[in-house]
Parts: C-alpha cells; sequence; structure tokens
C-alpha cells in the first residue's frame, strides 16, 4: 500500500471525484481473464482461444495481426486455435492482452494522437522488458515483465482521457527536461501519475507486482532471486529509456542509474528496440502512427562512448 502525504491524499479524493472512478472503463472480462492466465501453469490453447473467441472484434484484431507478414511469413491463418499453434501460446496472448486494454482506452475518448502515443510507448515498453528479460535469461516470469512494463504509464493515461486539462499544464510544467511526475507534483499539489496509476491498479485489483512496477524510482533488488526488485526495475528502465528515445531526450543518466542493476548494455538495448520497433504489428489501429514514426527515430540512434567510458546516445 502506497503512503501519500496529506496534500497528496487531498488531491488524490479531488481527482477520483472529477474522474468518478464508477465511470472509469472497468477492464473487460477479457483483460481480466487474459491476466488470470499469467502465471498460471494450468493455463492451455483451448483456454485461451475460448476467451479470444468470447468477442468478435478481439477475434477479428487477432487474426488481422497475426497475418502480418512478420508472423505468419505468407501463410494464411483462419482461426485463433491454429494462429496459437503456428506462432505460439504466449505470443497469441500477449497481443490479445494489449489489443483489448488498448481498446478499453480508445474507447473511453481522449485526443486520439496523444493517447496513441502513450498506448504506442506502453506497448514497445511492455515488448522490451520481455526481451531483454529472455536475452539476458533474467530470473523472472518474462510474462509478468512484459504485463508490469505495460501497465506503468496508467495514471497518466487516466489523466490524459478524463482530465486533459490537467494534463496539458502538467506538460506546460515540462520545459527544460522536468520529469513527468515532478511536474504532475506540481499541478496536482504533491500528487504524481504513478500514485494515481497505483491506486486505479487496487481499484481494479491488478496484483500486487503491477502496481509495484508502476514506481519511477524503485529501490534496488535486494538479491539476484528478488523478482518484484527486478520487475520493478525493469518496468521503470524500460519506459523511462522508450520515452527518452521517442522525445530524443539523453540517455546517459538512465543507463549509469540502471546499469548496475539490469544485465544489459546500451548498444544491446537499441539493438532489442530497433528489432522491436521493425517488427511490430499492427496491434491496434490508433497506434500505427505512433509506430511509423518510430521506425524512422529508431534509424536514427547512434550510441557512443565518451572518454569516461560513458554510453550516450549522439543522434
Amino acid at each position: 500500500m502506497q503512503t501519500l502525504s496529506p496534500q497528496a491524499k487531498r488531491a488524490m479524493a479531488k481527482i477520483f471525484n472529477l474522474v468518478n472512478m464508477a465511470e472509469l472503463p472497468a477492464l473487460s472480462d477479457n483483460v481480466h481473464e487474459l491476466l488470470d492466465m499469467i502465471g498460471n501453469p494450468n493455463a492451455n490453447a483451448r483456454q485461451l482461444s475460448t476467451v479470444i473467441l468470447k468477442d468478435v472484434s478481439l477475434t477479428s484484431k487477432i487474426l488481422q495481426v497475426v497475418n502480418s507478414a512478420y508472423y505468419t511469413r505468407g501463410i494464411k491463418v483462419g482461426s485463433v486455435s491454429r494462429a496459437i499453434t503456428l506462432i505460439g501460446f504466449s505470443t497469441i496472448r500477449e497481443l490479445a492482452m494489449s489489443i483489448a486494454l488498448f481498446e478499453d482506452f480508445i474507447a473511453a475518448g481522449g485526443d486520439q494522437i496523444l493517447v496513441g502515443n502513450l498506448l504506442t510507448n506502453s506497448y514497445l515498453s511492455g515488448s522490451l522488458a520481455k526481451n531483454i528479460s529472455q536475452k539476458f535469461q533474467m530470473h523472472l516470469p518474462h510474462e509478468e515483465a512484459f504485463i508490469c512494463s505495460l501497465f506503468y504509464n496508467l495514471g497518466e493515461l487516466i489523466v490524459l482521457i478524463y482530465l486533459p486539462d490537467i494534463h496539458r499544464r502538467v506538460e506546460a510544467k515540462r520545459f527544460g527536461g522536468i520529469d513527468k511526475n515532478q511536474a504532475a507534483r506540481t499541478v496536482l499539489n504533491d500528487l504524481t501519475y504513478y500514485q494515481i496509476g497505483m491506486e486505479v491498479a487496487m481499484f481494479w485489483n491488478l496484483g500486487e507486482r503491477i502496481v509495484n512496477s508502476m514506481h519511477p524510482n524503485p529501490p534496488r533488488p535486494r538479491h539476484p532471486g528478488d523478482e518484484v526488485g527486478l520487475l520493478m526495475n525493469l518496468s521503470a528502465f524500460c519506459n523511462q529509456l522508450t520515452e527518452q528515445v521517442d522525445s530524443g531526450g539523453n540517455i546517459d543518466n538512465l543507463i549509469e542509474r540502471f546499469g548496475g542493476v539490469l544485465p544489459v548494455t546500451p548498444k544491446d538495448i537499441f539493438r532489442i528496440y530497433e528489432e522491436l520497433v521493425d517488427s511490430a504489428g499492427n496491434v491496434s489501429e490508433i497506434i500505427r502512427a505512433g509506430i511509423r514514426r518510430r521506425k524512422l527515430q529508431s534509424k536514427l540512434i547512434v550510441v557512443a562512448r565518451t572518454a569516461e567510458g560513458k554510453f550516450v546516445r549522439i543522434s
């Protein structure tokens, strides 16, 4: 349970008054069922197919994505069960999770370009977290790495969609490279985006690991097998890296801060990021433009070592 200052508690109450928690898009049954499968060793392809087939729109979007050239290499896929067999249980479950979640937020309205940009960052961050955890054989559940990173920006999404005037005021405070949570704190009387996200996640019963992984400044893992600590650090790193790449910001401090916690090198990270952007399918219509823009950006990333031995992005 997070601890809020008295001012932040009052601000949170005011935010929830304005948003009206009862009107938040309660996560669809599909999202909850897919979340329940994460970490469930007994979950199987038949159960996953059943969940997806309950929603005609979700089924259609899944088949549209898997029939892209990247996934099927020209092999026509006409059923969910065939998609699971061909592409894999985990991949289809993550696609379904992302699409179902994004549709909930897209349907809620808001500035579609800004919402799409934030959802694009969330999807790429989740995929980056999973790929890093797999590539470097980190001792944590790879799918949880994806899910925790996917939900990291929940608080900002809520404000962006339901309180756009407040979001604009926060953005206006960010000139000069001020962190978005610091900017939110000045506008929202000591309340941050991540605290709002944690509160909504608890309201939705999303689980302690997802809630904790929204913290932008997590403590170091207590030991090499500390899954919670690793998930928190990986989620924060992947989301902040994706945001910095998107904005053209300096990633030197980010690399230095997390370099001793995560077993990655800057060149590895950017290679993985570029591969992810190149392989991203049409997970949602709204993030197509965001993916196209990042394809251009990823080709322009150049990393070099300074005289002090640090890696910095130079273009």
